[in-house]
């Protein structure tokens, strides 16, 4: 009998060192780490499921990761100010695919803005862009306007100038003109001869 006592305390006083040398190994640093995508995971007060139940926790949580208990393969962590133990299989430490689609539509919303914004820009663009083809064209109708306009011009003086020359009276008084000019010219043009004094 007292032998099945001795081996009974030498067997749990075994188990007590194993329990406290694997929680003095276990990690000492905490690190920012997320519940794996389970539907929800059961917070225990102790490094396995016998402690009670102290929360739960959501799937692609973020929690802080503390430590590890290598013996029970359980993890202690810190979420929202609770500090509690859940199998280590549940902690990742790359976000969930919760976390990923949060940020997927974060980044669907921004590339969303600016195909918003370079669509604005493309609808600005094509109206100046119409703006300005109808500029020209009613600049091309002007400049076909005062072309008609200039050959319109041109046709009439040439039929004015023929006109004026072919009437008789203004015919007859430009010859008029000429020659009273030329002779008023005449005389100046020619030198007067001088009466030479004979000693």
């Amino acid at each position: 009998m007292f032998r099945l006592i001795k081996s009974t305390l030498l067997v749990l006083f075994s188990a007590g060192l194993l329990a406290l040398s694997s929680q003095a190994i276990a990690q000492d640093s905490s690190k920012p780490a997320f519940i794996s995508d389970a539907l929800f995971v059961f917070l225990h007060s102790g490094p396995n499921n016998q402690y009670r139940i102290i929360g739960t926790v959501n799937a692609g949580q973020s929690v802080t990761f503390l430590q590890e208990d290598t013996a029970t393969g359980y993890a202690e962590i810190q979420v929202d100010g609770k500090t509690g133990w859940l199998p280590k299989e549940h902690v990742t430490y790359t976000p969930g695919l919760l976390a990923q689609l949060e940020k997927l539509k974060a980044e669907y919303a921004q590339y969303n803005e600016t195909v918003n914004a370079l669509e604005q820009q493309r609808d600005q663009l094509n109206s100046q862009l119409s703006e300005a083809v109808t500029e020209r064209q009613k600049a091309v109708e002007q400049l076909e306007q005062a072309n008609r306009a200039y050959e319109q011009l041109k046709v009439q003086l040439e039929n004015t100038q023929s006109a004026i020359w072919e009437k008789p009276m203004v015919l007859g008084s430009l010859i008029l003109l000429a020659g009273l000019i030329f002779g008023l010219l005449l005389p100046l043009l020619v030198p007067k001869r001088r009466n030479s004094e004979r000693w």
